[in-house]
């Protein structure tokens, strides 16, 4: 009982004495506070002097101090609101430096990745990608555009999984190759999404067309276009037959002339199945040269070096078959293997021509009738030209283009 008692009597102290200690600390604080207005007042006055003025001035350093160190961190009388507005817009200004800062870095990590991702994309398998779209262009501009066998597709990669294929397009006037134009073809992954063709200076590509079986006359053809055109001009021009010829004796009809055949326009049953139905559009045909793809040549000497991290650089020599000048039959064989290949691709062939080329039904046609022609592509002297028309098996001509003398006579 007894120490129950102490205990309930300090309890009952413990309040007291905390009040007690209250009341002295704000007396104390009154006091102090007292002291310092009459120091102040006394400095305010100059009356203060020697070491007290110094220490009083010592002391205020301090207070200021203090003040300066409340401000930074917002707790200071009399600028609280003012500090806290403070604090708030430069945390805001903060938190959006360090948004953009992160968003700036999530964009480059997300490009870089991109990158690495699109270039890994279009260089894998056995060819990659990149060197089959390059064979599709090219193919396809070789069957489609007489002038469209030389040259080549080049390629680069882009940011975001994209691809851009251009491939310089020529015209071949006498000897010289002209750079007409460029073709431009914009993939994402493996859909082509869009093709520009553009056309450069003096060249016109308003093409010539064939005619049909039957359909031509002399009014159709250029022949006094020609007559008027002057000694030393050479011109390309396109050739409709009269009759449906075969490879080789259309090889043979330009052998012994001074001019240059460039493409063998193939009949492909018109547009219903009929040869004398008319000349599909785009046209079809194959250059004088056989259109080589990668297995038909033999790899002489290969090599390889490695590069960055995982990357290979590799090297290969190789060769073509030996062709015989005039052989319709490499000219043919080589000309259905790349329909055949083009028909494995043959919605990105219907992008580069704009149009449909319904490979399925021409090479069954090709396959049921044989490879005939009903036109030709040549160049040469505008007179060597002009001496076509004394040829029976010569329906019509229609003048390309024209340019000064370039040529250089067969030997």
């Amino acid at each position: 009982m007894t120490d129950e008692r102490r205990d309930e009597r300090m309890n009952e102290r413990q309040p007291e004495d905390e009040g007690k200690q209250k009341e002295e600390r704000l007396t104390d604080d009154r006091e102090l506070k007292d002291a310092f207005r009459r120091k102040w007042a006394a400095y305010a006055k100059g009356e203060l002097a020697g070491a007290e003025l110094d220490a009083f001035e010592q002391e205020l350093a301090r207070l200021e101090a203090y003040q300066e160190l409340l401000q930074e961190n917002g707790d200071a009388d009399g600028g609280g609101k003012e500090n806290e507005a403070r604090i708030v817009r430069r945390g805001k200004w903060k938190a959006r430096f360090q948004t953009a800062l992160t968003a700036l870095a999530l964009a480059l990590a997300f490009t870089v990745a991109s990158a690495i991702l699109t270039a890994v994309y279009y260089s894998w398998g056995e060819p990659d990608r990149v060197h089959v779209y390059r064979n599709v262009i090219d193919h396809t501009l070789a069957v489609t555009d007489p002038y469209g066998y030389p040259g080549g597709t080049s390629t680069a990669t882009k940011f975001f999984f994209g691809l851009e294929a251009t491939r310089p397009l020529h015209i071949i006037v006498g000897k010289e190759q002209i750079e007409a134009g460029e073709l431009t073809v914009h993939f994402l992954f493996s859909l082509a999404t869009r093709t520009e063709a553009h056309m450069y200076g003096r060249i016109s590509r308003s093409v010539p067309a064939f005619y049909a079986l039957g359909g031509a006359h002399a009014a159709m053809s250029d022949w006094d276009r020609l007559e008027a055109l002057p000694e030393g001009t050479v011109a390309s021009a396109y050739v409709s037959f009269d009759r449906l010829m075969e490879t080789q004796d259309v090889l043979d009809a330009f052998a012994d002339k001074n001019l240059d055949l460039l493409w063998l326009a193939v009949d492909t049953g018109g547009a219903d199945g009929d040869p004398h139905a008319g000349v599909a559009n785009p046209p079809l045909g194959f250059p004088r040269y056989p259109i080589w793809h990668d297995d038909d040549f033999t790899v002489t000497e290969e090599s390889e070096r490695r590069v960055g991290f995982g990357g290979k650089i590799v090297s290969r020599s190789a060769v073509s078959p030996a062709y015989e000048d005039n052989d319709a039959g490499v000219l043919q064989r080589q000309f259905m293997k790349t329909l055949k290949f083009l028909a494995g691709h043959e919605r990105l062939v219907n992008r580069i021509t704009a149009g449909r080329l319904r490979l399925a039904e021409r090479m069954e046609y090709l396959e049921r009738h044989g490879i005939r022609h009903h036109g030709a592509v040549i160049t040469g002297p505008t007179k060597e030209l002009l001496g076509l028309r004394e040829e029976a098996w010569v329906a019509a001509l229609k003048v390309d283009e024209v340019a000064l003398w370039n040529w250089v006579p067969r030997e």
